[in-house]
């Protein structure tokens, strides 16, 4: 019975001092936060008419997980003023970034037919440490 309990007791001892490294991603105590605002412009036949700013309400958020991958592994949306949260993140380096619409008048000013938006990304990389909260204060992007 001893015996049993002394190897019970160095194997316990043995996965303390190997257990794993705790890399990016939710189950800690930090978080990040900030704020959107959207500047719009508007347009009237390819000429830009006037350029209004509000919060970014419903705004989509995205944010990377270290720096292995380039695909987003969490997507939040903003709230009714335009702020947002990612929260109870372990230390490390992190990416968040929201999208810019912008505008591309075609050739004919006429008709618009050849007029497009593309999304471009407004992108942040921030490093946190052990219960910290990272705040990129206010992000704008274009619409």
């Amino acid at each position: 019975m001893k015996q049993l309990s002394l190897i019970l007791f160095l194997s316990i001892l043995i996965l303390g001092f190997t257990s794993c490294k705790k890399y990016e991603g939710e189950g800690g105590r930090s978080k990040i936060t900030g704020k959107i605002t959207v500047n719009e412009k508007l347009y009237i036949n390819g000429a830009l008419a006037q350029t209004v700013s509000y919060p970014g309400a419903t705004e989509d958020v995205y944010i990377v997980y270290g720096t292995q991958d380039s695909i987003f592994d969490d997507k939040i949306e903003c709230n009714y003023d335009g702020s947002f949260s990612f929260n109870y993140l372990f230390p490390g380096t992190y990416t968040v970034y929201a999208y810019n619409e912008v505008f591309h008048t075609g050739n004919s000013i006429t008709n618009n037919d050849d007029d497009y938006y593309t999304k471009e990304p407004v992108k942040f990389t921030v490093e946190i440490g052990k219960n910290e909260t990272k705040d990129l204060g206010e992000i704008t992007v274009i619409r």
